[in-house]
């Protein structure tokens, strides 16, 4: 009788994309939510998450065969130093590099509607506390309205923009510089006090 034989709970899955590309399937399914929800918790939209998570992944992908190591933690440490090297490169640019995409040809999806609630509600940042209610309280009248509605009265992007009277598209364009702005304060400790002098 043959048994069959159980994989390893602490083995890479990225030492046996290195061998069978087909692989590679598995380890972005057990790492994808989980570098989603980092990123998303530091630029606080959506989208730009989304293009980084699907950079980061691309860059893994294009750089397996340097990965040495031999346990999930090890291939966990270096797949969130990738994902920090494409945060960092995004602060300093303020744009994500999209080379390693385009060299293997990956289209990055538009997010409908449920989707950016689902990456929301992936980061938490579906709340508002302590720092990030001065931070809120610093942004222009517009933006300050649109998080209001997505965040706090949780109101879907079609709700939203009939109640500012602008289309679904403006809505979101609100919401999302909203969150790049809190971002960046946040990131850079400005205070309601600070921004207004």
């Amino acid at each position: 009788m043959f048994r069959i034989a159980r994989q390893n709970p602490s083995a890479s899955l990225l030492v046996r994309a290195q061998e069978d590309p087909r692989a590679y399937a598995a380890f972005y399914d057990a790492y994808s939510d989980r570098i989603l929800a980092f990123l998303a918790r530091r630029v606080f939209d959506p989208e730009v998450a989304v293009d980084l998570m699907s950079e980061t992944f691309a860059k893994v992908l294009e750089r397996r065969m340097q990965f040495r190591g031999e346990s999930a933690a090890e291939e966990q440490g270096w797949l969130f130093a990738i994902a920090r090297t494409e945060l960092s490169h995004y602060w300093r640019s303020g744009r994500v590099e999209r080379a390693a995409l385009e060299r293997f040809a990956v289209n990055v999806p538009e997010l409908d509607g449920d989707e950016f609630e689902r990456i929301e509600a992936l980061a938490g940042l579906n709340s508002l506390d302590g720092p990030l209610l001065d931070a809120v309280a610093a942004l222009p009248p517009d933006q300050r309205r649109a998080i209001e509605l997505r965040i706090v009265e949780d109101l879907a992007y079609e709700e939203m923009a009939a109640v500012l009277a602008v289309s679904e598209q403006v809505a979101r364009a609100r919401v999302s510089r909203a969150l790049r702005a809190l971002a960046r304060m946040l990131r850079d400790g400005v205070t309601a006090k600070d921004a207004a002098a």
